[in-house]
């Protein structure tokens, strides 16, 4: 199992994750509103590509040379997306994915959308640079070794026993004491115990799905009305939100959706964690504006991906104060 994540470590996994949920947020619109177009000089694929998918994210990446200096592939293209420390990090990655994105859904990105994502990435980059000097000081706030233990290491331990010898054969019984002295050098030895961080962040959304196993458009499918809502609900403070359930084509989706109060709207959104027997956990995210006023919703996930049941387990967040509920595991197998 992995170990828990220290204190001043939180900060940053939670800063990392929200603005992967951001970027996850505007690719998962350019699966749903774009359309696959081939780099120039290209043949056109063989088989249809999905719009959106990291691979085409990484070709228009390359194309429109939106990463100055980076070279790009879907490999890092995902790892931005999954909010790993050392790929969030990089305001020109985090702007790139962005940049990429909205082309593809043709929805606008100007200066200030790039400056916003820019700051926010600068910002997980101090809080790792933080985490990583709090773990370096971590061994001076340990308490020092008792003196107890300084004094056992001063000379050697001398033990004496008394050991009595039957000797066989004989019926007199004749007692041998033997005096020994054992010597043992007793030495201690201090460890320090620094607990790091080694959770895995969530892998993208579509990472091992194919077909119908997401469904981005849940809401041009399923109606919420139409659907079975788990209780309770995920609400909390201003935050509205709820996990939903329903079939489609012979399969059971699992959605979850978010709002905020009208008299005191804030921001946030709704996530989808989902993940196969043994296998790590993905996450399809849906960012709430403080201004949109209607729901939001997160892709559709089936309870079974690549034929293989999941479990899955849906979340409401809020961006500030930070703040997240989840509903729990949700075995489907």
């Amino acid at each position: 199992m992995p170990e828990p994540l220290a204190p001043w470590w939180r900060d940053a996994h939670d800063a990392a994750q929200l603005l992967a949920s951001r970027l996850d947020a505007a690719a998962g619109q350019a699966g749903r509103d774009g359309v696959y177009t081939p780099p120039p000089g290209s043949p056109p694929p063989r088989r249809r590509r999905q719009p959106g998918s990291l691979r085409h994210l990484a070709e228009v990446i390359r194309t429109h040379r939106l990463t100055p200096g980076v070279s790009v592939d879907k490999d890092i293209v995902a790892k931005v997306l999954a909010g790993e420390l050392r790929y969030i990090t990089d305001p020109v990655l985090v702007v790139g994915v962005a940049k990429a994105a909205h082309l593809i859904a043709e929805t606008p990105f100007d200066d200030d959308d790039a400056q916003r994502l820019s700051v926010a990435s600068t910002r997980v980059a101090a809080l790792v640079e933080a985490a990583e000097q709090a773990d370096r000081d971590a061994p001076a706030l340990l308490p020092a070794p008792r003196p107890a233990l300084e004094r056992r290491e001063a000379g050697p331990m001398v033990l004496e026993a008394t050991v009595t010898v039957r000797r066989p054969g004989r019926r007199r019984r004749r007692g041998l004491i033997i005096g020994t002295s054992l010597v043992a050098l007793s030495c201690v030895t201090a460890g320090l115990f620094v607990v790091r961080s080694n959770a895995k962040t969530d892998a993208p959304c579509r990472d091992g799905a194919s077909g119908d196993d997401i469904i981005a458009a849940t809401t041009s499918v399923f109606s919420d009305d139409g659907a079975t809502r788990l209780s309770p609900t995920l609400d909390f403070d201003q935050m509205n939100g709820s996990a939903r359930y329903a079939r489609h084509a012979g399969r059971t989706y699992y959605w979850g959706r978010a709002g905020s109060d009208d008299h005191d709207p804030h921001s946030g959104g709704t996530r989808v964690r989902w993940r196969t027997a043994d296998g790590d956990w993905h996450s399809c995210a849906t960012a709430l504006a403080v201004t949109e006023r209607g729901y939001v919703h997160t892709p559709a996930v089936a309870t079974t991906i690549g034929g293989e049941p999941v479990t899955v387990q849906i979340c409401l967040w809020r961006d500030d104060p930070r703040r997240e509920n989840c509903t729990e595991q949700i075995s489907t197998g």
